[in-house]
């Protein structure tokens, strides 16, 4: 069983994760992940087996540490808000709008998945972002989809949803506090 959430305590109520909707769309996000380790394996397999050399400066680690540090305030500030409740609206213009960012989170599980096996390839991981070796790669590419990930839920969250007018007695105690 599923604990319950005070809407008024917690700002809203959680993600139905029994959605058919949500169901559906984590299965397509698994297929793209999927999609993407097959694509990065293609990729490592067919690599080129010249090492090109390191280029300083292209590891971006201190801009990285800015979007580690914006990350952070993200999640500490999305933690302690207190997000008034809001109502799917999922309405014509409104999907329209979500598409784009949905095809971005898309994208973002196939290029997870690409990562994982073509980073392998040294020639993938030399002058990436958190380069020249895997796991910094690894750490920065994942640190961007996180905190991409984030923003990009956040602004569905905007999109798709509408605030929950409240009225009679609840209404009137709230504005008088």
């Amino acid at each position: 069983m599923m604990p319950t959430r005070d809407p008024a305590r917690h700002g809203g109520t959680m993600i139905d994760v029994r959605s058919p909707v949500v169901r559906q769309f984590s299965a397509l996000l698994a297929v793209a992940f999927a999609a993407g380790l097959a694509f990065g394996g293609y990729l490592f397999l067919h690599r080129d087996p010249h090492v090109a050399g390191f280029v300083p400066w292209t590891a971006a680690w201190p801009q990285h540490a800015v979007v580690a540090v914006v990350g952070a305030l993200l999640v500490l500030g999305v933690r302690a808000r207190r997000w008034p409740p809001r109502t799917p609206a999922p309405t014509p213009a409104r999907l329209v709008l979500a598409a784009p960012l949905l095809a971005l989170l898309v994208f973002a599980a196939f290029r997870a998945g690409v990562q994982v096996l073509a980073g392998l390839d040294p020639n993938f991981t030399v002058n990436a972002w958190g380069g020249p070796t895997y796991l910094g790669a690894m750490a920065c590419h994942y640190l961007d989809l996180a905190v991409g990930g984030i923003v990009v839920v956040g602004a569905l969250r905007l999109i798709l949803t509408r605030p929950v007018v409240q009225s009679g007695p609840a209404r009137r105690s709230a504005s008088a506090a």
